[in-house]
């Protein structure tokens, strides 16, 4: 190797390590954009909420928890509330007005998430920093859950560390057309904790990870779901470099549920939850359980909301189960 080639060499070693620090400084540079974008998310839903007057907050007045026969260990929660959502209105807005239309919604409007989604506030929210996850342009709640609709909503779960859920069909407590996911902070349960997450680890099973997924279901559930559980790592990473991959895997695993269902085309009306351990979906065959609660995915979680004393007193008396499988199909 003569003296110019070594000296062309030396200064192309070079040149490709100063091009590696220089993307490695921006790769950081961007993904400490997203992370502080996610952190401003976080306390902007939180102040607003606290400050927004057109949010109808609901009064707590009795909770309790609920035994599982099977399992006396773990405790489902149910909780009497008072809201003027369950008042009837004095005015109705027409049949055919969609809330969430951007010239509606203005008030309750918190940002954009994506060019498809935007961030609102629930009017009538179940627990504070309640939020909506909608779609921008019109689309049908009964429409198929999308690679944009998971990309949109896995932002909101690590601004706001939450769950999302959504109810597909009015059988499955869908009160709007507008497609919307919903996302509720994980500090909203008692101990901050799931009380399904407590069920599906005592009745683990002892097939492993395939991909890193594990599909199942829970063996005390005698309807119609299906449980895809993740390795730990798999939402925990989350960075602006890997969202789009996992939301288009999670695309995979909500249309694999389905599949499995036989519910491909969306025939029946279902609810599915994402944590950050597990996606769950589950048929449903009406909204109202015993012919007397109203149940939608929330439900499923193992945390009910009852709006009378009435209903309070009959549910209390309920084991969960029965409550849940009565608004679902058999196995």
């Amino acid at each position: 190797m003569n003296e110019t080639t070594a000296y062309k060499l030396s200064i192309g070693v070079s040149l490709g390590v100063i091009a590696t620090g220089v993307h490695s400084l921006y790769c950081h540079y961007v993904e400490a954009r997203f992370q502080n974008c996610l952190r401003l998310l976080r306390r902007k839903i939180r102040k607003n909420w606290k400050q927004n007057p057109n949010i109808e907050r609901l009064d707590v007045v009795c909770e309790n928890t609920l035994p599982l026969s099977e399992y006396p260990d773990i405790k489902f929660f149910v909780k009497v509330i008072a809201s003027k959502k369950f008042a009837v209105p004095k005015l109705r807005r027409p049949a055919d007005l969609d809330p969430f239309d951007k010239n509606v919604c203005a008030k309750i409007y918190i940002e954009s998430l994506s060019e498809t989604h935007a961030l609102l506030y629930n009017k009538f929210p179940l627990v504070p920093s309640h939020v909506l996850v909608v779609t921008k342009e019109m689309e049908s709640q009964m429409s198929l859950i999308n690679r944009h609709d998971f990309y949109a909503a896995l932002k909101v779960m690590k601004a706001l560390d939450c769950l999302v859920f959504f109810n597909g069909g009015a059988a499955a407590g869908a009160s709007q057309k507008h497609k919307h996911l919903q996302a509720i902070p994980y500090n909203s349960f008692p101990n901050h904790s799931i009380p399904l997450n407590a069920l599906i680890e005592a009745t683990e099973q002892s097939s492993g990870f395939v991909g890193g997924l594990k599909f199942q279901t829970i063996e005390p559930f005698k309807f119609r779901h299906v449980l895809c559980k993740f390795e730990r790592n798999f939402l925990s990473d989350l960075s602006c470099w890997n969202i789009e991959k996992q939301a288009k895997v999670l695309e995979n695993v909500y249309m694999e549920c389905l599949r499995r269902l036989n519910n491909n085309g969306l025939q029946l009306a279902y609810n599915f939850i994402l944590t950050k351990r597990w996606l769950f979906v589950v048929l449903r065959k009406c909204e109202v359980a015993l012919n007397m609660v109203k149940i939608n995915a929330v439900g499923f979680t193992g945390s009910f909301a009852v709006r009378s004393d009435e209903e309070y007193k009959f549910i209390r008396n309920q084991d969960p189960f029965n409550v849940l499988q009565s608004v679902t199909f058999p196995t």
